[in-house]
């Protein structure tokens, strides 16, 4: 699996321009239980800039209805970020005094 370089400082610049807007390019899921997970892979993305688009168990948003569902469950995202062996980002588990802000 090739490494890619995950950019906090393009996350952090999202996360200020859209938290109180939205994103066009993405599709609105307030009305089907929350928003929250799509905003959070919206930011993923952009400090990655790559998605994995298996259909079994990928990462991935096309449109409103092409999306995987790790894109808006937090379930979901979980997993895959946390088992993702494969394309696309990953992430490890950690107690919450070892998060890091920067």
């Amino acid at each position: 699996m090739k490494e890619i370089k995950y950019q906090r400082n393009k996350v952090i610049d999202y996360a200020n321009k859209w938290a109180l807007l939205r994103n066009p390019k993405y599709y609105n899921y307030d009305s089907q239980g929350g928003d929250c997970t799509n905003f959070a892979s919206q930011c993923i993305f952009q400090g990655s800039g790559i998605m994995n688009y298996s259909k079994n168990n990928g990462w991935y948003y096309i449109n409103g209805n092409e999306k995987s569902p790790s894109w808006t469950g937090v379930e979901f995202i979980f997993k895959f970020l946390t088992k993702n062996k494969s394309v696309g980002p990953y992430g490890i588990e950690v107690e919450k005094e070892k998060i890091e802000l920067r």
